[in-house]
């Protein structure tokens, strides 16, 4: 499958004017094969948002340069990618990644590295990859404000890491790295299921960020019943015909057994006469 990446450009709005909002559609590569992810972030810190594209039939991550849209290799050697992350760790206005490769859907075809992307001296030569942990179908990867202004980058594996289909029964292990040590914390295991989705939102206003996840469920097991049955013998009835043929052949047999067990009556000859 092919995919292609566009950016859309807003055209400004009159002021005070009711006009409809145009946009100009511009394509920048229709190659990147199975074609997964795209987020907007300044990667050479020139105040501009630039355009991070992930194509999971790709070996390359690339990056589209704001404002000629060139394209450029941010990182190269990562098979089966399926998310990325950014997050400023050093304070150079030059974020890091966190990006998940050897994704697959069944956990024990999913090796789920997690490697770091860190620059060099030029950022538009393909950065530095170092793996940092491993957990079976690595999936979404998103930054998050934890308290006192530090930041995070969340891991949301698809399923547990015994899970087998179809039902993909298990406890799914959300986790989070921080830098500068990128060790893995385990935010929670509490959900079982499928977690197709995540989104990081302050959702009370205390500059926090929680995270609301989407869940597959799983089905319901199937009650196993432990009494042993035994099977009843049933014994077909016999039809009124058939019983009455019995029946007959019974009684016909008990008077043939009768004459044979009876004592024979004499004769008289003519000569007793």
């Amino acid at each position: 499958m092919k995919s292609f990446f566009a950016v859309l450009f807003v055209a400004p709005l009159l002021a005070q004017n009711v006009a409809p909002i145009r946009f100009e559609e511009r394509t920048l590569g229709s190659d990147l094969k199975s074609g997964y992810q795209m987020i907007a972030v300044d990667v050479n810190h020139d105040g501009r948002l630039d355009l991070v594209a992930l194509a999971s039939g790709l070996k390359d991550l690339y990056w589209f340069e704001n404002p000629s849209w060139e394209r450029r290799v941010l990182a190269t050697g990562l098979n089966r990618m399926i998310n990325v992350a950014p997050l400023d760790a050093d304070g150079d206005g030059i974020p890091e990644f966190l990006v998940a490769h050897e994704f697959a859907n069944v956990a024990k075809n999913s090796i789920g590295i997690v490697s770091l992307l860190e620059h060099g001296a030029d950022v538009r030569q393909p950065w530095k990859v170092r793996e940092i942990d491993r957990i079976p179908t690595s999936h979404r990867m998103r930054t998050i404000r934890l308290a006192k202004g530090a930041r995070a980058i969340v891991n949301a594996p698809l399923t547990d890491a015994k899970a087998e289909p179809p039902d993909y029964r298990g406890h799914v292990p959300v986790v989070m790295y921080r830098p500068p040590e990128w060790k893995r914390e385990l935010i929670g295991d509490s959900v079982e299921g499928v977690m197709h989705g995540v989104f990081v939102f302050d959702w009370d206003g205390d500059g926090v960020d929680e995270l609301l996840t989407a869940i597959e469920p799983q089905p319901p097991k199937s009650p196993v019943n432990t009494t042993p049955t035994k099977k009843a013998a049933t014994k077909k009835a016999p039809t009124k015909k058939a019983a009455t043929k019995k029946a007959t052949a019974k009684t016909a047999a008990a008077k043939k057994t009768a004459a044979k067990q009876a004592p024979a009556t004499p004769r008289r000859s003519a000569r007793q006469a």
